[in-house]
């Protein structure tokens, strides 16, 4: 398999996100992890952190806790992506990301409360998702439950509670690209359009949110995965 991560590739991605005051606020990592993972190339998740921490080596000041930190972006938006891309990629894309993650910082307890009641869950599923899709909330759950009732509860509680509203490790603005880039990265185009402008909402500039399509994108047509049009915001 042509290797396809290549320096010179990673560095045309990095520059397509705008310059952040500290890196690890950087979302072009994020977004070429989660398209790498959900086009099946899970072994180019390494190269995407080895890239980034020796991006952070190079400053200034670069503590243990910005390199932990950068770490778990990585998995976490990974972990959100399973959700649209399918978890047999993501898991594979893990597995990438553990062997190249040194000892000290790879995670040994979830990140997550799983001792919270069904009710808490479901309450904060609803509640992201009532913020993610605004006065079409109600709607798009009514067709949920019209095509499978189960469906809707499972995205609702599940999806939402358990894995898009935690917000501890990455921000609704991040989560917001990881969907973004796993929807294009599966050419899974119609919702994309929605989501860009879902991650304005969140708090990304309309420059953030434009970068973050464009990495996609480019990983996307690298991969061979993309036949469709991207929508842009």
């Amino acid at each position: 398999m042509t290797d396809i991560a290549t320096t010179e590739f990673l560095n045309e991605l990095r520059s397509l996100y705008p310059a952040q005051a500290k890196y690890v606020d950087s979302g072009w990592y994020i977004a070429a992890a989660v398209a790498f993972s959900s086009s099946n190339r899970p072994e180019a998740v390494s190269c995407v952190f080895r890239h980034a921490l020796e991006d952070l080596e190079k400053l200034p000041d670069t503590s243990d806790e910005d390199r932990r930190l950068l770490v778990r972006k990585m998995r976490e938006g990974i972990f959100k992506s399973a959700l649209l891309s399918g978890f047999p990629k993501v898991i594979y894309a893990l597995i990438s990301l553990y062997e190249a993650t040194p000892e000290e910082f790879r995670d040994t307890e979830p990140m997550r409360d799983f001792t919270r009641s069904k009710e808490e869950v479901a309450a904060s599923g609803q509640g992201y998702f009532d913020s993610q899709y605004g006065d079409t909330a109600a709607e798009i759950q009514l067709l949920l439950r019209s095509i499978y009732p189960d469906l809707e509860h499972v995205i609702t509680t599940l999806g939402y509670g358990y894995v898009y509203s935690f917000l501890e490790v990455i921000s609704s603005k991040e989560t917001s690209f990881a969907i973004i880039s796993a929807l294009i990265a599966t050419d899974m185009l119609s919702p994309v359009e929605r989501q860009l402008t879902g991650a304005v909402r969140n708090g990304a500039t309309v420059e953030e949110v434009r970068g973050v399509r464009e990495i996609a994108l480019r990983i996307a047509m690298a991969a061979g995965v993309l036949k469709h049009e991207v929508p842009n915001i």
